[in-house]
């Protein structure tokens, strides 16, 4: 059955630990030592730790979750204190004069029907978001919400929603950056670069032609690029839409990643290996673009 205290404090802020590898929670608690299981080290780090040591821990090692990334470009000003009054704000940190980060939390609800009970519950889970507010740019990366509610109850668990998801998320921030005109950012140039120049190849191409959209998808152990240079030189004439690269040449990044770069976004489904390998490659990116 559902417990009472299935929503307090001490289990949602499980929860928000559990979006990191069992590797990294061991990493940035300091407790490499220690050979637990996943239960018994948020046990101890929940004991030992206070949630603001923990909700600051979560985001300065943001880059090793798993994460949606959108990019926005902005028109206009968009002051410092533009987020201090959203509900869900958190912290921010002045990096440099054009460069601010922004942390915020965000409360998510998933409604489920139990079967044992024959009763509608739920359960409250924590979202962090990071915004990176650089020059002219907003990069909104989103930690991406898997956990798995079934694992969580004992009970059967059927018909699961949830009240918040990347759209309202997105929305909410959007509004606070009124009057600025914010448009998705365009990463084509910057991505096909990389792929000229090697440094990514594709196994899964989803592009744009005049009249359709196609998708290339290769065989195991090919890649477009190296494989079917002439399908390389047609496609890459086109925008690009969803795409999955492999990294080749600069191992401190990440293995692979999935790009759309007409519409802006990254999805990094897989724990990142490297600190900072998410932003880097997304800083490689922009530097080509």
């Amino acid at each position: 059955m559902l417990t009472l205290d299935i929503n307090s404090s001490v289990e949602m802020n499980k929860r928000l630990l559990k979006a990191f590898s069992v590797n990294a929670l061991k990493e940035v608690f300091n407790l490499n030592e220690y050979k637990e299981k996943q239960a018994e080290l948020l046990e101890r780090i929940i004991e030992t730790n206070s949630v603001t040591v923990i909700n600051q821990t979560v985001f300065n090692n943001f880059s090793l979750l798993k994460q949606h990334v959108y990019l926005f470009d902005f028109l206009g000003i968009i002051a410092d204190s533009w987020l201090d009054n959203h509900p869900c704000f958190h912290s921010k940190n002045k990096i440099s004069s054009s460069n601010s980060v922004y942390n915020l939390l965000f409360p998510v609800t998933i409604e489920f029907f139990n079967k044992t009970s024959r009763t509608i519950q739920n359960i409250q889970f924590i979202i962090p978001v990071q915004i990176n507010k650089k020059n002219t740019k907003l990069i909104i990366h989103i930690n991406i919400l898997e956990r798995d509610v079934s694992a969580i109850i004992e009970d059967k668990v059927i018909s699961t929603t949830r009240d918040f998801n990347d759209d309202a998320i997105l929305n909410s921030i959007i509004q606070s950056a009124n009057p600025a005109r914010l448009t998705k950012s365009d990463l084509n140039k910057g991505i096909k670069k990389l792929w000229e120049d090697d440094e990514v190849d594709a196994f899964k191409v989803k592009f744009k032609k005049s009249k359709s959209t196609s998708m290339e998808i290769m065989d195991e152990d090919k890649l477009l690029k190296r494989d079917m240079p002439a399908v390389y030189k047609e496609l890459i004439k086109t925008p690009l839409i969803q795409t999955t690269f492999k990294v080749l040449k600069q191992n401190n990044l990440l293995n692979y990643f999935v790009v759309d770069p007409t519409k802006g976004v990254f999805y990094f489904s897989i724990y990142p290996q490297h600190h900072n390998g998410i932003n880097d490659l997304i800083d490689l990116v922009l530097t080509n673009n």
